[in-house]
């Protein structure tokens, strides 16, 4: 009797840890890391963008970047826009880029805009930057909490405190 109670035991130990192992391994996500991600688009609708990365990390919702370069331009006759970030996600389904720290897009105008926070909506053309942004161009520099840039970066929305510097030109 005393043996059959022991292997009761030994079985509910068994199927104990094969339950909690099984688990586990459901709810572990599968990451694949890839050296020098780059997507790219030229639509039909002229938007044209490419965004690359030193490394990436993708799971089943997103792709991890890190160290990021990138370009765009949504009208044919636009500007082109850069992006510089250290960190990022970029969502597919959404198609947005989520960036993170040390943020600058910039034109070839001289225009650059820094943040520590950003989404590009790449379908849409819209950037929202938050967190530090500050906007220098050749007249001056703003300085505001959040800013939100559309239309091919000749619309741009200022909230918060804002604070302008003009320089002085002759």
């Amino acid at each position: 009797m005393l043996i059959k109670i022991l292997n009761l035991e030994k079985l509910v130990l068994v199927g104990l840890i094969l339950l909690v192992s099984t688990f586990f391994i459901k709810s572990e996500e599968l990451v694949i890391e890839i050296d020098n991600p780059k997507f790219s688009e030229k639509g039909l609708d002229d938007n044209i963008y490419e965004i690359k990365a030193k490394k990436g990390f993708k799971s089943d919702n997103k792709l991890e970047l890190h160290i990021i370069e990138g370009k765009f331009k949504t009208e044919k006759n636009g500007k082109w826009i850069y992006l510089e970030a250290d960190e990022g996600n970029f969502h597919q389904a959404k198609n947005i880029i989520e960036l993170k720290k040390n943020i600058i897009f910039y034109t070839d105008d001289g225009e650059k805009i820094r943040s520590n926070y950003a989404t590009f909506d790449m379908s849409n053309d819209i950037i929202k930057l938050k967190d530090s942004v500050s906007h220098e161009s050749i007249e001056g520099i703003i300085l505001s909490e959040s800013s939100v840039i559309s239309d091919n970066f000749n619309k741009i929305i200022y909230a918060g405190n804002v604070k302008s510097i003009m320089k002085n030109i002759d």
